[in-house]
């Protein structure tokens, strides 16, 4: 969540850096309920970024070598993955879940960051904000696939008329001022991390963008 905060751009010129100072998962579980299985999604055994990033010739399985050469060859080496290329082989293992998960429950998070006041000159003074985000409902259709050497997990779309995964949740905002100024940026502030919550969940996890997790 500090990364995430960290890259945000463009941050509005009155808002200082944002930090996580608490996360309480709470108490209540989500409803998570199983209502299908398939097999994994086609995309799921293509190269990711990580993918390419992350690979250098490496050596080739006799069985692998003879799908890419038809018989035994004389080079047992795969040049490195490139975007789009086939990066995990299916297993006869390979399983998807389509879940619905629900919550409404008391998981809570705590930021920081300093409102600052730009008049009568950039930065002037700053003032110290705690936001307090409380009462997160969230509601999805989520897909886990287990994969050979990983879980991809990522949910579908919205269904109408819902735009976004992340329903509603609450802000609470506490500030070391509160004259008019500081209240407009206040408001501002609210609706900025509003939309950016819900930007993080809905173009970093709705499918076909998706998370994979290394499995051992």
């Amino acid at each position: 969540l500090n990364s995430f905060f960290a890259r945000l751009e463009p941050r509005p010129s009155f808002l200082g850096e944002i930090s996580v100072e608490q996360l309480d998962f709470g108490s209540v579980p989500p409803h998570f309920e199983i209502v299908d299985l398939t097999e994994p999604f086609p995309e799921f055994y293509l190269a990711t970024e990580d993918d390419v990033a992350s690979s250098a010739p490496r050596p080739l399985s006799p069985a692998t070598q003879r799908s890419y050469f038809g018989s035994q060859a004389d080079t047992a080496y795969q040049t490195p993955i490139l975007p789009g290329e086939l990066a995990v082989e299916r297993g006869e293992d390979d399983i998807q879940l389509i879940a619905k998960v629900e919550y409404c429950g008391d998981m809570s998070l705590v930021l920081r960051t300093e409102l600052q006041l730009n008049y009568p000159a950039t930065q002037f003074a700053s003032l110290p904000v705690t936001l307090n985000i409380t009462r997160i409902e969230f509601s999805a259709t989520a897909v886990i696939a287990y994969l050979p050497d990983r879980v991809n997990l990522c949910f579908l779309e919205p269904e109408p008329p819902h735009t976004s995964l992340l329903r509603s949740f609450a802000i609470r905002t506490e500030v070391g001022d509160a004259h008019q100024h500081v209240l407009k940026n206040v408001e501002k502030l609210e609706l900025f991390i509003t939309e950016q919550l819900r930007q993080a969940i809905d173009d970093d996890f709705v499918f076909p963008s998706y998370h994979s997790f290394e499995a051992f």
